[in-house]
């Protein structure tokens, strides 16, 4: 563990994204040497516009990754891992558009993700938020069709596997425009193409649950990827950031209220928070930070099937949630056991080869890499020691 304000300071370089239940939120990640190999990965065909996403006959589950650009500025570049597992990642779905509140879609650069993901046949989905989180584009017809003409026209344009939605801070008053939305997207996409749309549980704690209608969603969707995390992060209170039992909830929830398991991917983070005890302000711990950085041995608590450590510095005490490989593994068995089309990842970049190895293990396909590249020593323990009691979360 680094034991100093300091040290944790020194070890964490800011880098913005978009939080994954639907909040913007400020996230940290460090720069880091890893070794991994690159090698092919294979095609994966796209589906029918509106029909599930389908696995391919080797594995029961499908993997969309969730990739951030920026990242291929951190050594070594992400897509290194991807491709050291071929046939694991189905679709990749890089951040680069955002829609404004007049219908336009904006550009962010592309990095290298573009260039490597033709390069080996990878399926591209490419990630549309909608700037600023402003709901505004949903509210008028006029700016609904300028927002799909310009998605349909881009996705035509550089040919393409679909689409992914993931417009954030929602409100309840935004559900029916968001339908309306949704079912104009279907009617304009081309056949062929998937449209998958990012959603809140609607067992969270947020206003923005109540905006999805997943019954009328099922019906113009190839795929549902569920943000099951956050439910502790930035903002609020110390706590896991994908207890298992809510996790599993919201998995039920989603099917109760109209979602096809065949459509449903599982989103599961690689990545935790840091809190100081009695702030509501977390930093975000990428995964492979808390192993490479000597934040010493974690605490694997057995209800929420997530990793927890706390230290004090200063007289001051600290707190770790983290989403650990072992946690993934655990949350991809449960997709499993419920029959879900597949799984997505939050995000490519902040895990690491021990990661990679034990999700694809789990998943049942992928070339492993080493567990320990090159030049990279795991500092933790696993498991370290008795997991303390812990105040149960709703």
């Amino acid at each position: 563990m680094l034991r100093s304000a300091q040290s944790v300071a020194t070890a964490i370089a800011a880098v913005s994204l978009i939080a994954g239940c639907g909040t913007p939120a400020a996230r940290n990640t460090v720069n880091n040497t890893v070794n991994s190999t690159r090698q092919a990965v294979n095609p994966v065909p796209s589906v029918s516009k509106g029909s599930p996403v389908k696995p391919p006959v080797h594995r029961k589950l499908r993997v969309i990754a969730f990739y951030d650009q920026t990242m291929s500025s951190v050594a070594p570049d992400p897509f290194t891992l991807v491709k050291a597992h071929p046939g694991l990642v189905d679709y990749l779905s890089p951040f680069w558009y955002e829609v404004t509140p007049t219908g336009a879609v904006t550009t962010k650069p592309e990095g290298n993700a573009a260039a490597l993901a033709r390069q080996d046949h990878l399926a591209v989905m490419p990630l549309f938020n909608n700037s600023g989180g402003n709901d505004a584009v949903l509210h008028q017809a006029a700016t609904r069709t300028a927002a799909v003409k310009n998605i349909v026209s881009l996705v035509t344009k550089n040919q393409y596997a679909g689409v992914n939605i993931d417009f954030q801070l929602l409100k309840s008053s935004d559900r029916q425009d968001l339908t309306l939305f949704m079912q104009q997207l279907y009617q304009a996409m081309p056949n062929g193409k998937v449209i998958s749309m990012s959603v809140v549980p609607l067992t969270s704690q947020n206003g923005q649950r109540s905006a999805y209608d997943y019954a009328a969603l099922d019906k113009v969707l190839s795929a549902v990827v569920l943000m099951a995390y956050d439910l502790h992060g930035d903002g609020t209170a110390p706590g896991p950031v994908s207890p298992y039992a809510w996790v599993s909830q919201s998995i039920s929830q989603a099917i109760k209220d109209g979602i096809s398991p065949s459509k449903l991917y599982l989103g599961i983070a690689n990545y935790g928070y840091l809190w100081t005890a009695g702030s509501t302000k977390a930093t975000t711990i990428p995964l492979k930070v808390m192993y490479q950085h000597k934040y010493g041995s974690f605490t694997w608590n057995p209800t929420y099937k997530e990793a927890y450590d706390r230290y004090t510095s200063g007289g001051v005490s600290h707190i770790i949630w983290f989403v650990s490989d072992r946690a993934a593994a655990d949350r991809i068995r449960l997709a499993e056991q419920n029959h879900l089309a597949g799984v997505a990842f939050w995000r490519i970049g902040y895990e690491d080869a021990r990661w990679w190895n034990t999700v694809a293990s789990a998943i049942g396909n992928g070339k492993a890499t080493p567990a320990t590249p090159a030049g990279v020593k795991h500092q933790h323990h696993w498991p370290p020691k008795t997991s303390p009691q812990h105040k149960k979360t709703s």
